[in-house]
């Protein structure tokens, strides 16, 4: 990767960039892609990915770290295979090195078909998720058990063709808040109201968010942002901006072969 690359993606200030790569596609067109990523990861990243029994949840693993690391490639002069990372004790995974001039902070997500990466400079509190909305739960049974009484009403009112959309537009900010936190599955859900307009908008859209008992008064500080991708996937971002507006610019990738910025998709949540 040459440094005459790094330019137009270098982080701007305080936003936050989204780099989505839709893998299953790539791995139908390029034979030779899982042998160039295999080449960037470690031996105790390949030793994970063989413990996956399918190749399909294989290929997820790989196509996720090539992306985190060729996405950090872009904002620093690393190598992407110099990458080496950690995790937190609840699972939250950091840079262990080498170090960057400026601190780099990411968050990874992914599900069959796409592999998301939030990366940023200005924001340690960043949380991304997605889920494919093919992806059948008990929704209203969740969501009893999980979300707030005012999210578990908005549900009820949605009608039932666009229910397990609504759903994962509502799971996608939760899971994104918890993992910005570090909290992990320690978390109560239910802690955080996230207003969606009704019906459901594709968006981008930026999704207000009240707290609750111990945490009402971070609720000034947090900024989200909810999508539709294709029709197929719901995607969220939320970062602890401490009240200052969370700017996004989206990129598409196929780490190591190219990568386009999506300006139409670039979103700021006020």
């Amino acid at each position: 990767m040459s440094l005459q690359d790094h330019g137009p993606h270098q982080l701007r200030g305080d936003e936050v960039q989204l780099w989505r790569f839709f893998y299953e596609d790539a791995w139908a067109q390029d034979a030779l892609i899982a042998t160039d990523y295999d080449a960037l990861i470690t031996p105790s990243e390949r030793q994970r990915m063989l413990a996956f029994r399918f190749e399909k949840d294989q290929r997820q693993y790989l196509a996720a770290r090539a992306l985190v690391r060729t996405v950090l490639s872009l904002q620093a002069n690393t190598p992407p295979a110099d990458w080496r990372f950690g995790a937190t004790a609840r699972g939250k995974p950091f840079i262990e090195g080498p170090a960057a001039p400026t601190p780099l902070h990411f968050n990874l997500a992914h599900t069959h078909g796409l592999v998301v990466c939030a990366v940023s400079t200005a924001h340690s509190r960043l949380g991304v998720d997605v889920e494919s909305i093919d992806r059948r739960t008990a929704a209203l049974d969740i969501a009893d058990s999980q979300f707030s009484p005012a999210e578990c009403a908005w549900l009820r009112g949605i009608p039932p063709e666009q229910l397990h959309q609504a759903f994962m537009q509502v799971w996608t900010l939760k899971e994104a808040w918890i993992k910005a936190t570090g909290e992990g599955l320690s978390a109560e859900l239910s802690q955080c109201t996230f207003a969606l307009p009704t019906p459901p908008v594709a968006g981008p859209a930026a999704v207000p968010a009240t707290f609750h008992g111990d945490s009402a008064e971070q609720g000034m500080h947090w900024r989200f942002i909810q999508a539709l991708l294709q029709d197929r996937f719901a995607v969220a971002a939320g970062a602890d901006t401490q009240g200052q507006p969370l700017r996004c610019r989206v990129f598409d990738t196929v780490p190591l072969r190219h990568h386009a910025e999506r300006p139409e998709l670039a979103f700021t949540a006020a």
